[in-house]
């Protein structure tokens, strides 16, 4: 994981602040969106009124403009990065069998796996206008003790952004604008991933994967299909990727074909919405880059004082309570008494009880996290390092908060 600090000695302060505020291409390729047949007054999206191609949108005198997945959005979209094929905005399914185990999807109407605006369209209708399923796993009895039995099997499902191009081959596209994606769904999802162009791929050591965990943000005590949105700036999807070389996320996100749902086995899931961060425009004026020899010319990234505490606090929790069980494991506690061991168990599961969510939301005054210098490097801006040194203090404690309340249970078997 990268490595990433949180606060908490900031929190009140913080917490008041956000108060106030291949195959050939087929399928219907010349519908990109279907809505009501309403008559425009004046011109509105084409996409709210069931235009289905440019001479329409002509007679209608509506406009296109580039979206995003939701329930009136149809079977695909218009995203605005389509590379001329008019194939952008379609899902395509996929399930990766394992060695010991298969995974299928069970769709509430008929979908076929081909690269196709009408193969998951009656799967559509019967949504809603979301995409929704489930995800059956079927264990194979017979390979259970198989040596691989670490390669589970997979299942996603997949946007894609550009489409494809004349050759067939997935397109890929320059996202930053974008500054992030937000994603409206329910159910377990286990992670939302970039797709990055073959190009970039092959330059990353180790197979290296952009993404960003899901599982961990949905609450189980809200039972499906009630929906949860979640927002990451594109920096998130660097949390989980290889230490080891690996192509910097600024690069990646200028070619990326799309993004990919990675589903757990047995979820209902729905996904309602796919869209972009908007975050507004950072202050371009008393910018405080931590490298003194630095001219600031521009703000590279950005963060929100809500979001920073939440995503700081997430890993002061996640920090503690993995330092609690790395004690536990490094002690012999057999020979410890039962007040010991069970003393153990509450304070690790009131521990575990304290994670909370992290959603990653946008904010109205988003300050600088990373500022562009004159020479063409960057560097941290004050108000991000301020903070993340203020959680270096604030995490020394919690460790040895935790510490004491192991030290404590060890005690009473004296």
């Amino acid at each position: 994981m990268k490595k990433l600090y949180s606060l908490f000695a900031l929190g009140a302060l913080l917490f008041a602040a956000c108060s106030e505020n291949a195959s050939s291409i087929s399928g219907s390729t010349s519908v990109p969106n279907m809505g009501n047949n309403l008559t425009p007054e004046s011109p509105v999206l084409c996409s709210t009124i069931g235009v289905t191609d440019s001479l329409e949108a002509i007679e209608k005198g509506c406009i296109w403009s580039p979206e995003m997945w939701s329930r009136t959005s149809g079977y695909r979209v218009r995203t605005g990065y389509d590379n001329g094929t008019n194939t952008s905005g379609i899902w395509i399914w996929h399930t990766e069998p394992g060695t010991y185990a298969n995974v299928r999807f069970e769709w509430p109407g008929i979908a076929t796996a081909e690269y196709d605006s009408m193969a998951l369209a009656d799967v559509i209708d019967k949504c809603g206008g979301s995409l929704c399923g489930k995800v059956v796993y079927e264990p194979i009895e017979n390979n259970i003790d198989s040596e691989n039995a670490s390669a589970a099997p997979r299942a996603y499902v997949e946007f894609y952004f550009a489409g494809k191009d004349s050759l067939g081959n997935i397109g890929d596209a320059d996202v930053s604008a974008m500054q992030g994606i937000c994603v409206e769904y329910s159910g377990n999802l286990s992670y939302l991933e970039l797709l990055p162009s073959d190009s970039i791929a092959d330059l990353n050591s180790n197979n290296s994967i952009y993404d960003t965990n899901l599982s961990r943000l949905w609450n189980s005590d809200i039972s499906w299909p009630k929906t949860k949105e979640v927002c990451f700036a594109w920096y998130h999807f660097e949390w989980y990727v290889s230490n080891n070389f690996r192509v910097p996320i600024e690069d990646v996100i200028a070619h990326v074909k799309g993004v990919r749902f990675v589903l757990d086995y047995g979820t209902e899931f729905n996904i309602v919405s796919i869209g972009r961060y908007h975050l507004p425009n950072p202050p371009m004026t008393n910018l405080h880059p931590v490298d003194e020899t630095c001219v600031p010319t521009a703000v590279a990234s950005t963060f929100c004082e809500c979001d920073l505490l939440e995503e700081f606090t997430v890993f002061l929790r996640d920090n503690e309570l993995l330092h609690f069980m790395i004690r536990a494991q490094e002690t012999d506690l057999v020979s410890y008494s039962v007040l010991t061991n069970e003393c153990i168990d509450r304070t690790r599961d009131s521990l575990s009880n304290r994670m909370i969510d992290f959603f990653g939301k946008p904010c109205d005054n988003p300050l600088p996290r990373t500022v562009m210098c004159a020479d063409g490097t960057s560097s941290e801006s004050q108000e991000y390092a301020y903070a993340a040194k203020e959680f270096d203090v604030t995490l020394e404690k919690g460790i040895a908060a935790v510490d004491s309340l192991f030290n404590y249970c060890l005690s009473l078997s004296d």
